[in-house]
């Protein structure tokens, strides 16, 4: 997959016929070296496309978002703000370009292709249980921590912009266009930003009222914004209705005043909600936003994942009823058992893919050998590598000179089915890979990551200089690697890992 980069305006491809609409792109059309394959939806900036790269048949697929008025400043900011973020629940920006039309020069991103369905499509077409519920709502948490982090908030969080993989259930957070970031210029005049109104925090329709005629205010949406419509999306997931309208000329939406009492708990319209989640759902859509988990939605997202992970047997019931009845929090048994059939195929599918990818992975770094070793900075990292490898090798060897001999690991259960959710994933399998001589055995690339540090690998406090601390050892993260990992690189939440290693032998007596 390539890089982030963005694609020179020079290059700009003319279309030969005026009669291709910027709004619907044939298949085939060229936009800069991106050629459609598919029609992927339309939103209320952009239409957006499955596109590869022309003359790269294995490459991608990528999602072209193209705009749907020329020059859209909007198209540069966002990606501005995807540059920043580093999430596997977020799209990589891939490249961005300008497109020349008849019509006008229209401004375009390209950027991974998100298999999903949108959130509440998904759990229409099945009966899921609380548990898988949680889990999906703790990535989207997740995603929202890495938008956070960089400075910059979504201001359109919703069930539509959220997608959920048939295969594993694996969520990605999608469409940014209304994004903003700390020192991004204000694109419009209004006073409250781009955004669903359903989903707009009591706060925003205050200062709405507030500053109605107001020449130059406008509303500086925040993180609590962003839990505030995640706490409404929650709430719609497991009920199957909205909770009032926070706007002030609605029904009912007296329950959002200072002090008032906040919409019913969910568990009062689906009692399969414990009132463990119905604190977790009020909290989120409390009416004063300093209650939001302090703007942290990194502690949103423990929270959730710790009620999945936590949660007793009921937890693992299908969350509505049987029957045809079409209202809300009714199943149809029918329509859910052809999605589950639909759901082993994308299973069997991903697998597939995946097994493939790795066999490509192995088979270039293995020709690629002497091209990789002419670089000098390869050959560096190379020697670091190897001398990683007979440390894992010497440390393992002690170990087992002095606990005997150990079961050969690396062949335990997959762990396919495990939902890896940010530093909270955990690994069903629980095998560890030490390895053996080169001779004897070549490392299996995608290793999940192991349960306990492997031998040898420095543990906390981990140095300042990039090593993060995972499962009790220090990690290096690889630059711009996605899964399939190269070979003795570990997977872990959509990203690869390198060990890290102390610069000297570790005494014998001091195991791993």
């Amino acid at each position: 997959m390539s890089s982030r980069v963005t694609e020179n305006p020079m290059g700009r491809q003319r279309q030969p016929s005026q009669e291709v609409d910027p709004l619907a792109l044939p298949l085939g059309t060229q936009v800069g070296p991106w050629q459609v394959v598919g029609f992927g939806g339309r939103g209320a900036y952009g239409s957006l496309y499955r596109v590869k790269r022309a003359g790269e048949g294995n490459a991608g697929p990528f999602a072209l978002k193209l705009a749907i008025h020329p020059r859209d400043e909007r198209f540069a900011r966002e990606a501005s703000l995807l540059s920043r973020i580093r999430s596997a629940h977020v799209p990589r920006l891939q490249a961005q370009g300008l497109w020349e039309h008849a019509s006008g020069v229209f401004p375009y991103l390209v950027m991974e292709w998100a298999e999903g369905e949108p959130l509440y499509e998904w759990a229409a077409r099945r009966n899921p249980s609380l548990r898988q519920m949680l889990r999906v709502l703790a990535q989207v948490a997740r995603a929202l921590e890495a938008t956070h982090a960089t400075g910059s908030v979504h201001r359109d969080v919703k069930g539509a912009n959220v997608l959920v993989r048939p295969a594993d259930a694996w969520v990605t957070l999608t469409d940014f266009g209304a994004g903003h970031y700390r020192g991004a210029a204000t694109l419009t005049s209004k006073l409250l930003p781009p955004g669903t109104p359903t989903y707009r925090s009591p706060e925003a329709w205050a200062f709405l009222r507030t500053f109605l005629r107001h020449p130059t205010a406008h509303y500086p949406a925040s993180a609590c914004d962003d839990l505030f419509a995640f706490g409404v999306m929650a709430y719609r997931l497991l009920t199957d209705e909205y909770p009032p309208l926070t706007h002030p000329e609605e029904p009912g939406a007296e329950v959002w005043r200072e002090g008032g009492p906040g919409p019913r708990p969910p568990s009062e319209l689906n009692p399969q909600v414990s009132r463990e989640v119905d604190a977790l759902i009020l909290r989120l859509l409390a009416t004063a936003p300093v209650e939001r988990f302090h703007g942290q939605a990194r502690e949103a997202a423990e929270a959730l994942q710790q009620a999945a992970e936590g949660a007793r047997a009921e937890a693992d019931a299908p969350m509505f009823r049987w029957g045809d009845a079409h209202q809300p929090r009714w199943r149809s048994p029918e329509a859910v058992r052809l999605a589950e059939e639909r759901d082993v195929a994308a299973r069997e599918q991903l697998t597939r893919r995946r097994a493939e990818a790795r066999a490509r992975t192995t088979t270039v770094s293995r020709s690629a050998v002497p091209r990789t070793l002419a670089s000098p900075w390869r050959v560096a990292a190379a020697v670091a590598l190897l001398g990683g490898v007979i440390a894992m090798i010497w440390a393992s060897r002690v170990e087992r000179s002095q606990e005997g001999a150990r079961a050969t690991p690396g062949m335990g259960p997959s762990d396919d089915g495990s939902v890896a959710v940010g530093d909270s994933a955990q690994n069903s399998s629980g095998k560890t890979f030490l390895p053996e001589p080169l001779g004897e055995r070549v490392s299996p690339a995608g290793e999940p990551l192991p349960q306990e540090p492997l031998p040898g690998q420095r543990k906390p406090p981990c140095r300042p200089n990039g090593e993060v601390e995972l499962r009790g050892g220090c990690w290096n993260r690889i630059d711009n690697a996605r899964p399939p990992c190269e070979e003795y690189a570990y997977e872990w939440n959509e990203e690869c890992y390198l060990p890290a290693y102390a610069n000297r032998r570790r005494p014998a007596a001091d195991k791993p």
